[in-house]
């Protein structure tokens, strides 16, 4: 039950119908147009959406008006969540869970991840992106203060908080600077990174799990020859873990390749080379070694891989993700 005169203990306005809208802090106005800004669909139509740490629940129920499929989580069961979804008589499910809890095998995937407002208040934000990253099939909506200013960012800075100096709040944790946020979205998996708003204290970012610039073709000039584990050299690629990092040679890559002009894709999943230089692999003669991390949310079994530079395509290999590590017992 919806009291009018709740007013304050709402953080979000949503409207229940009926004329009556929930007194939020934000208004509904300004929820809206923040919805607006982050170039969603209109129509959601069969697709699946996850709404980390929704609270009150504004944009959870805004995406099911649009058509999603929605699923929402929180660590705590917000009560004005639970009546605005029987005023609405919706059909957004609702899961009490951590961040550190959450992942593919207790959720599943969905196409759209909004994680909003949430990254400042967890001890431990690389962990929760790379458990957002896992949970994502094509892009999420990232919204995170942000620390520094636009004359502050050209080193990924991170401003930690040991009390209540942001907002006086215990709860907040970590505030990083632009250059920050975007390096650590792309390091947990995600292939890029789109700005949609900014000032000095916040930004939105839509992170994309796939490439948009794959060439259609091969090209005979730029050659795959052999994958193996860059931890274990061997061909056991467990996909995920601190050993689930795959060394890539090739031929035909200039010396002046820079990681960041290189796009490898498993899976379907585009990802960031952490390395890419001389290898010391010489059965082929002079090589190229390109060492990237398994994208987060890969399934066990086949994957294809592929690379490209330079608008030229690599041939492609199939690597068999495993599930287990290898474990050697001492005796």
């Amino acid at each position: 039950m919806v009291n009018r005169n709740d007013s304050g203990s709402w953080w979000h306005s949503i409207d229940l119908g009926n004329g009556l809208v929930s007194p939020g802090v934000h208004s509904l106005t300004e929820l809206q147009s923040i919805y607006r800004s982050m170039n969603l669909p209109e129509d959601l139509s069969g697709k699946t959406l996850l709404d980390i740490g929704c609270w009150d629940g504004f944009y959870s129920f805004e995406a099911e008006r649009h058509g999603a499929n929605v699923t929402a989580v929180d660590c705590c069961q917000p009560k004005n969540f639970f009546a605005a979804h029987e005023a609405l008589n919706s059909n957004v499910r609702f899961y009490e869970r951590n961040v550190y809890e959450i992942g593919k095998e207790n959720l599943g995937s969905f196409d759209i991840v909004l994680f909003l407002g949430v990254l400042h208040h967890l001890r431990h934000p690389l962990l929760a992106l790379e458990n957002v990253c896992e949970l994502t099939r094509d892009f999420a909506i990232i919204e995170s203060c942000i620390t520094g200013s636009r004359r502050t960012e050209d080193e990924p800075e991170m401003r930690f908080y040991e009390f209540d100096e942001l907002g006086g709040q215990y709860d907040n944790w970590w505030t990083p600077n632009f250059e920050c946020l975007v390096q650590m979205v792309r390091s947990v998996g995600f292939a890029r990174v789109e700005l949609l708003s900014r000032n000095d204290t916040q930004a939105t970012i839509k992170a994309y799990r796939r490439w948009n610039d794959k060439p259609k073709t091969t090209s005979h000039s730029l050659r795959l020859l052999d994958v193996f584990n860059a931890v274990t050299f061997d061909r056991h690629f467990p996909r995920r873990g601190g050993d689930s990092v795959i060394s890539i040679l090739a031929e035909g890559v200039p010396k002046s390749a820079r990681r960041w002009d290189v796009r490898v894709e498993i899976g379907g999943f585009g990802i960031h080379p952490v390395y890419v230089g001389p290898s010391n692999e010489l059965r082929h003669g002079p090589l190229t070694q390109i060492n990237c991390l398994i994208p987060p949310g890969l399934e066990s079994g086949r994957s294809s891989l592929c690379f490209w530079h330079d608008g030229k395509l690599s041939n492609e290999f199939e690597v068999e993700l495993s599930d287990s590590t290898n474990v050697k017992l001492l005796k």
